[in-house]
């Protein structure tokens, strides 16, 4: 039983109004999943049990009733038994429930079906939503079918039924089992109509801004497969809604991992894209609003904590997709927009902090035999997701760090340096060698080229970062040599060949 949620044997069903005794049975056995066959549903139903009767489920021991579900809705049960369905508790409380398994897909085909034959409505709602809103919430593949087979309606009720399904907050964290078999139904829809992921709700918001509102308990692994799945298929990931607001401005509102697959697929202008009339409102700084509205706060719960973490990991995502040049546009006039300024420069500074350390981590994995020379490469991709001018330097002097570590040296100690011990005369004299120095600073007019490794690098283009926005960094390595060693112009950087001795440009920028 999944934690927080209530089986069978806690719950009471509660028949609603008018319903009769042998209604009242067919309505347990689809509960109680106490039919073998189909046909004993159909031998109910000619007995007049009423196939679109209503009932409710509430928590034993107390009083009041909740939601009412249909015998259809209650005859869908969860293959990877995630919650769907609630019953009534205590103080108007909804706490979720999980029904047992059908014995097999089979039998639940066939006691849907049978119950549809009967008589029973597939376009009512199955309880708060529509019967197949409700299965698709199940990650059930086989009700799924069987409703669109016997042409339920997959238009024309409030949510989209590509929507992602809403979850109360009482309901436990979702698996990746149910991930993956949510999935699994949206294929199906859209095999059954590839126009459904194109379709705009009544409120003027494509399935990518529904995307954004989700709740935020989905892995970013589930988000990206939902959002290739629904943009492959005609979704316009930059179309603004009735209000302005862009799928990013959305996103930007506590939903991070919407919010870095839209800055992998977006251009630099549409990572920084303001409101109409309002060009300073970009996707970072209703961030920065909503975490600081969040701050100031007095009581701090652990729901309120949750949220300020949600915000903060949102902003660090859209700086590491590209948003830092918004932090130019962000209004400074008022304490409060300074703070708020600065809020966001804070946050900066951590990702450049993090992005100095995942860059130094390449290394010792590179040394160690641990990395794949792309896979060295794709983990700046995956830490800096957008484009940005501090992506392309990292990642072009990253790429010619592993070539190098690849293809000019004899042992990982080359790649890694660090501290050993060597033969001087009859003496062994601890030395401190450096991490593999394959860049270059081209010397002035004929002087002497200077070596330096990836660190400097990327710390070198951590500092340009940090001075277009008045930023002061920890730089992590050489503290005694300030900044000196990192000191050159990108025109300068290039390598030493190996078979001439000649300097080589390596064309950064």
């Amino acid at each position: 039983m999944p934690p927080g949620c209530l089986g069978l044997d806690d719950v009471d069903i509660v028949p609603g109004r008018g319903v009769t005794g042998v209604t009242q049975q067919l309505m347990e056995g689809c509960i109680r999943r106490t039919f073998t066959f189909g046909a004993q549903v159909t031998s109910l139903i000619r007995e007049r049990a009423f196939p679109g009767a209503s009932g409710s489920l509430r928590v034993r021991g107390t009083r009041g009733t909740h939601s009412m579900y249909s015998c259809l809705c209650f005859a869908i049960d969860s293959p990877t038994n995630r919650p769907f369905l609630y019953a009534s508790g205590a103080r108007k409380q909804k706490v979720p429930v999980v029904l047992p398994q059908w014995s097999s897909r089979q039998l639940q085909r066939d006691v849907i079906n049978a119950l549809i034959d009967g008589g029973a409505d597939i376009n009512a709602a199955g309880g708060e939503e529509r019967l197949l809103k409700m299965g698709i919430a199940a990650g059930n593949l086989t009700a799924v079918e069987v409703l669109l087979e016997r042409q339920a309606n997959v238009r024309g009720f409030g949510p989209l039924v590509m929507e992602l399904p809403d979850m109360l907050d009482a309901a436990p964290s979702v698996t990746r089992e149910y991930e993956a078999a949510l999935i699994s139904v949206y294929r199906r829809l859209i095999r059954h109509d590839s126009t459904l992921p194109a379709e705009w709700s009544v409120y003027g918001n494509s399935l990518v801004h529904l995307a954004a509102t989700a709740p935020s308990i989905f892995s970013q692994q589930v988000i990206d497969q939902y959002l290739d799945l629904i943009t492959s298929h005609g979704v316009d990931t930059t179309a603004a809604n009735h209000a302005g607001f862009t799928p990013l401005h959305i996103a930007s509102r506590g939903s991070p991992c919407v919010a870095e697959w839209l800055c992998r697929q977006l251009t630099a202008d549409d990572v920084n894209r303001g409101m109409p009339n309002q060009p300073h409102r970009t996707p970072l700084a209703i961030a920065a609003d909503d975490l600081i509205q969040e701050q100031q706060q007095r009581q701090l719960g652990e729901g309120r904590a949750r949220y300020i973490r949600n915000y903060k990991t949102t902003i660090g995502v859209l700086l590491r997709g590209g948003a830092a040049p918004s932090i130019a546009r962000m209004p400074t006039a008022t304490d409060m927009q300074r703070r708020r300024r600065q809020l966001v420069l804070a946050e900066y500074a951590t990702v450049l902090s993090e992005l100095s350390e995942a860059a130094e981590a390449i290394g010792w994995k590179i040394g160690a035999f641990l990395h794949e020379p792309p896979a060295a490469v794709a983990a700046i991709d995956q830490y800096l997701v957008g484009e940005s001018v501090l992506r392309r330097r990292v990642r072009a002097a990253v790429g010619h760090f592993v070539k190098s570590a690849a293809t000019q040296t004899s042992s990982n100690r080359e790649v890694v340096g660090g501290t050993r011990y060597q033969q001087q005369g009859d003496k062994r004299v601890k030395v401190t060698v450096p991490l593999l120095q394959c860049f270059a600073v081209g010397g002035q007019q004929g002087g002497q080229h200077r070596l330096l490794g990836v660190r400097e690098v990327v710390h070198r283009a951590r500092l340009d970062e940090a001075a277009t926005h008045g930023m002061r960094l920890v730089k992590g390595f050489n503290e005694h040599l300030g900044d000196q060693d990192c000191q050159f112009e990108w025109g300068q950087l290039g390598r030493i060949d190996k078979g001439t001795g000649m300097f080589v440009s390596l064309g950064i920028d």
